[in-house]
């Protein structure tokens, strides 16, 4: 294993291979000139490229609290080694927020919002664009939901997800209603148009160890392997949903977010519209559904019955931070 590293590291970026260790997001190689994190990605190119111009677009902009990769002898922000695609990054000396304090949402909103401001305007030819599609699927999940729903009705017994799917059903179909026409009254085609024409950017997994902070205080941002163009409320919806997991609904923090957030950006009546919309359509229930009815699995483990039940759960929490973002 060691000889691959080397290898990549001497014929990809000319830097002698002298030891290292596995770590949890990669392999962790000391070097004849710096410490060098290798990673193997299972991203199309396009998207490694799109990644690495948003990086140089961020430091142009001075959002510079990130890691960038390093460029190979051919120019290229990634290694080929027969089929297997790898990256290269300068570790960083930072530890993830604590999430158990409020204060870290107030931060991270803060830092959020000064990312998306130094985002926009990115030009890049390799980057997609995922919001054009959104109601698609959500329409898509819908069905699915109905077929789930009829599916497990013509069974002669029930599995314990299936007396939760039956027993929830009309509560996720009237809120995928309710998001539906909140998506309308935000006028989400002229919302999306509008982000594509400003070329806005979503990191898209904002939350938990993609926000760290080194000994001096800064605020480091990375995980940016699934940033893509978008609207920013995408974002802002996701890390309002990672209050609720580890705070529940603190409708103080969530107001000192929102603040915090418009420090940099001001949010319209459209952008509170669509945030309502994308809070109140119920993404993580549909996406557990689709992960276990549509992929036919043998039997259910105790961690999907754990992971359902702990969404559904989350239920009232949801709907207090809904009601609270109806009167903003």
């Amino acid at each position: 294993m060691e000889e691959n590293y080397e290898k990549i590291l001497w014929e990809g970026y000319g830097l002698h291979f002298l030891g290292g260790n596995r770590i949890r997001t990669g392999y962790l190689c000391k070097t004849d000139k710096q410490m060098v994190e290798i990673r193997k990605v299972n991203t199309q190119k396009n998207h490694i490229l799109f990644e690495y111009a948003l990086k140089q677009h961020l430091i142009k902009k001075g959002f510079c609290h990130i890691s960038t990769f390093l460029i190979t002898k051919e120019n290229l922000p990634y290694y080929m080694v027969e089929k297997d695609c790898y990256v290269a990054e300068r570790p960083l000396e930072a530890q993830p927020l604590a999430e158990e304090e409020k204060q870290t949402f107030i931060l991270g909103a803060k830092t959020l919002s000064m990312l998306h401001q130094s985002a926009k305007g990115l030009q890049s030819k390799e980057g997609c664009f995922s919001g054009e599609k959104r109601l698609e699927k959500y329409e898509k999940r819908r069905i699915e939901l109905l077929k789930i729903k009829k599916r497990i009705e013509k069974q002669s017994s029930y599995t314990p997800l299936d007396l939760l799917i039956k027993q929830n059903f009309d509560y996720y179909m009237e809120k995928i209603e309710q998001a539906k026409q909140l998506f309308c009254e935000a006028e989400y085609d002229a919302a999306i148009k509008k982000a594509a024409e400003e070329k806005t950017v979503c990191h898209n997994a904002f939350k938990g160890e993609n926000i760290q902070q080194n000994q001096n205080g800064d605020i480091f941002v990375t995980g940016f392997g699934k940033c893509s163009y978008d609207s920013p409320m995408v974002d802002l919806a996701l890390y309002l949903r990672r209050l609720l997991k580890k705070q529940q609904c603190d409708i103080d923090t969530a107001e000192k977010m929102l603040s915090a957030y418009e420090q940099q950006i001001h949010l319209s009546k459209q952008d509170k519209k669509m945030l309502l919309a994308l809070l109140s359509y119920p993404e993580k229930f549909l996406s557990l559904c689709n992960e276990y009815y549509n992929k036919r699995h043998v039997c259910i483990s105790p961690a999907m019955i754990e992971r359902m039940e702990q969404c559904i759960a989350s239920i009232q929490e949801n709907e207090k931070l809904i009601a609270w973002l109806k009167t903003i």
